[in-house]
């Protein structure tokens, strides 16, 4: 069974593309919101450092114009193995886990066949 996710929760989904460097590490860039770029010397780094940039750049945009929020026109990106997508509520400048948004479905198995697979 599914969670629903809150009527209260604003969500902002956004497409990054990570390169490596020659000097070494890799950069991000947010396909969305071009403003979001940063960089790590490794892809986990790279995703946090992207996390912590989106959100400083929401709470900026929370802070300096309340009740006139422009955010980024969200486009259709082809699927592509350097490109990760992250979620955002907007309301609270924090990243969401999907796994927090949806609970992940529970696979039970019909048969003792079926619990090998």
């Amino acid at each position: 069974m599914r969670k629903q996710k809150p009527n209260n929760m604003k969500l902002l989904s956004l497409t990054y593309k990570i390169r490596p460097e020659k000097e070494g590490g890799f950069s991000v860039l947010c396909l969305d919101w071009k403003s979001v770029i940063t960089q790590g010397e490794t892809i986990s780094e790279c995703k946090k450092n992207a996390i912590e940039a989106t959100e400083l750049m929401l709470e900026v945009l929370n802070e300096e114009a309340p009740d006139k929020k422009t955010y980024p026109k969200i486009k259709k990106h082809p699927a592509h193995p350097y490109h990760f997508q992250l979620t955002f509520d907007i309301e609270t400048a924090k990243y969401i886990k999907p796994s927090s948004i949806y609970s992940k479905a529970r696979f039970q198995p019909q048969n003792k066949f079926a619990a090998i697979l």
